[in-house]
């Protein structure tokens, strides 16, 4: 018999001959083998992007696989700690006696100037938190350029960023009452100036009242101006988010006529000028710190829990948050209305 070592050797001679063998295939044929694999490579990806597709489409039928699942409306909060209650987190707070009525959040109604960056957590956060009514403003359309910071798709491409808003936000809570409005709020063109005015006017649930808050989330010293000059007129809060040009800071200031300083107390007062070829630097993170201190400040401010902050300034590179009042300037007083005292 053959010693062992000699079949043990077979199968290196077997792979050294197919290699003289491949090796001495004549051109046609090696260009064979060569296109065969790039074949069976691309045969390979097609496959997977079938696969990819058939998941797709399996998620989004309404005939096979996992339905897309639409809240109902529900009447009354309740505190009931159920998988299935979406208000029991938040009616929690009310149970460890933070706040004393949280239902009460239904009662009111906020407008939301820009949907932007901050715009659009701010809208996200107070949807979630069962706010009674949002009446959001913005004129702009969505750009690829807004994928970097805001929930929206890059399919909705050239959408109004109202319309986007509402789609989204009324998905995630159908008891939140949404009303939009495509218009510039510091053009006098078109009315718009007018029109911003009565729907403020009668912004309330039962639309009998003004709104209880207007938080404005653009980065337009003109709007700003409007937003607070509005809030002095109707005798609304206002409350302003902004963030830097190079979006290293940003700050939220609540603003209460005659009791609180206005917007020359604004830490950020100026942005650079729109023009081709340049833009502001955008960071998610540093837009949806600013968007969760003017939600939070919101909330605190309406149901009168913890410390409300009347100006507010986060530092995205020392990482400094920091917070002081602010009070009304002398020149903006009525006739025969005293400051506020510091101590206040």
């Amino acid at each position: 018999p053959r010693p062992a070592s000699e079949f043990a050797a077979l199968p290196a001679m077997n792979s050294s001959l197919a290699a003289d063998v491949n090796a001495t295939l004549p051109g046609p044929a090696a260009d064979i083998k060569v296109t065969t694999s790039d074949l069976r490579s691309q045969v390979g990806r097609i496959q997977n992007q079938v696969k990819e597709i058939q998941e797709v489409v399996r998620m989004y039928s309404s005939t096979t696989g996992p339905r897309r699942v639409r809240r109902q409306k529900m009447e009354v909060m309740n505190s009931e700690a159920v998988d299935t209650n979406p208000y029991s987190r938040l009616m929690a707070l009310k149970t460890m006696g933070i706040v004393k009525n949280y239902e009460r959040v239904r009662d009111f109604s906020i407008a939301l100037i820009g949907i932007g960056g901050v715009g659009v957590g701010v809208a996200e956060m107070l949807t979630r938190c069962g706010i009674g009514k949002l009446i959001i403003y913005d004129y702009d359309t969505i750009e690829l350029a807004n994928m970097n910071k805001m929930f929206y798709r890059p399919e909705q491409s050239g959408w109004n960023k109202t319309m986007a808003c509402r789609h989204y936000c009324s998905e995630l809570n159908p008891d939140t009452i949404f009303e939009v409005h495509n218009i510039n709020v510091a053009m006098e063109e078109s009315g718009n100036k007018q029109k911003f005015k009565e729907t403020l006017s009668n912004g309330s649930i039962d639309r009998k009242s003004p709104v209880n808050l207007i938080i404005g989330c653009v980065d337009n010293m003109e709007a700003r101006q409007t937003m607070e000059a509005m809030s002095e007129e109707l005798q609304v809060p206002y409350m302003d988010c902004v963030v830097s040009d190079d979006a290293m800071q940003g700050c939220v200031q609540l603003i209460i006529p005659g009791r609180t300083g206005g917007l020359e107390a604004s830490l950020i007062k100026s942005h650079m000028d729109k023009r081709a070829g340049s833009c502001p630097a955008s960071l998610p993170t540093t837009d949806s710190i600013i968007a969760g201190l003017a939600a939070q400040n919101a909330l605190k401010y309406l149901l009168a829990f913890g410390e409300v902050a009347f100006l507010i300034s986060y530092n995205a590179i020392t990482n400094d948050f920091n917070t002081r009042m602010t009070y009304p300037s002398p020149d903006k007083l009525k006739p025969g209305a005293v400051p506020p005292k510091s101590d206040q």
